[in-house]
């Protein structure tokens, strides 16, 4: 029994219509790839592991533009500072040279009649001032009444300077517990980790700093870096080759 002819016939679909598709499967892409390149960058928060930050309020529009052009978010630290000697100073000029915003995580020991005045500059440069202990000790080793000291004497410290409590806290050595966590919510601060190390801490040429910065920092990282002077040498090449690589730099919302 032969199949009625019909079935065999060939599908007819006008030129037009063909080339009608053909181009909003071009063009659909293309928008995507560039939507959001001229808005600001989505908000973001601290992830629950407190190493990385997440989005919020992130439309699928917006993650697709970002997945086609490569674009990719990362939060600059810089702990231990004030450094003084005109240290934090030149790092937020580079920083303001790339319209990078950062969090300054300050150990308040460190801050005198010399170094005061840098946490007015972060502030005015639009940054963040974090805490990071009155005198950078190993916390979960502390009993309740040192560690709320070194949390809430920080704070303080940095509220008589600027007129503001800071909003996060960053523990020594990135050592924390429970424990310490339970004082820092007490406080009002949500706690900061990393999941990038610049190794600055004690690598001393500019090149290593350069390379650990780049082969940790990752989409949506939180990179740790100092205030000193050899982060200094090597902050310009870090953002450089960032930028290139596709990152914006953001600050997680309150």
């Amino acid at each position: 029994m032969s199949l009625p002819k019909i079935l065999f016939a060939p599908i007819r679909i006008p030129v037009r219509l063909l080339t009608m598709v053909i181009g909003i499967l071009l063009v659909i892409p293309a928008l995507l790839a560039f939507a959001g390149s001229g808005l600001p960058p989505p908000s973001f928060k601290v992830s629950r592991s407190q190493e990385d930050i997440m989005p919020f309020n992130y439309p699928v529009w917006r993650t697709a533009g970002d997945w086609l052009t490569g674009r990719k978010y990362a939060v600059l630290t810089f702990d231990d500072g004030p450094y003084g000697g005109g240290v934090d100073e030149q790092i937020l000029s580079i920083l303001q040279r790339h319209h990078a915003p950062a969090i300054f995580f300050v150990v308040c020991n460190r801050l005198d009649g010399r170094t005061d005045h840098v946490l007015s500059e972060i502030m005015k440069a639009g940054d963040l001032v974090g805490n990071h202990s009155y005198d950078h000790p190993r916390l979960p080793l502390l009993n309740l009444s040192a560690l709320q000291r070194q949390v809430d004497g920080c704070s303080e410290r940095i509220a008589s300077v600027t007129g503001r409590r800071p909003r996060y806290f960053r523990p020594p050595f990135g050592q924390t517990s429970p424990g310490v966590e339970r004082i820092v919510q007490s406080a009002g601060m949500g706690q900061v980790l990393w999941d990038a190390n610049s190794q600055d801490s004690w690598l001393t040429k500019p090149s290593q700093i350069l390379y650990w910065s780049m082969e940790q920092t990752g989409n949506d990282s939180i990179l740790l870096m100092h205030s000193r002077p050899t982060t200094v040498a090597v902050l310009d090449r870090v953002l450089t080759e960032l930028e290139g690589r596709g990152f914006q730099f953001v600050l997680p919302a309150a």
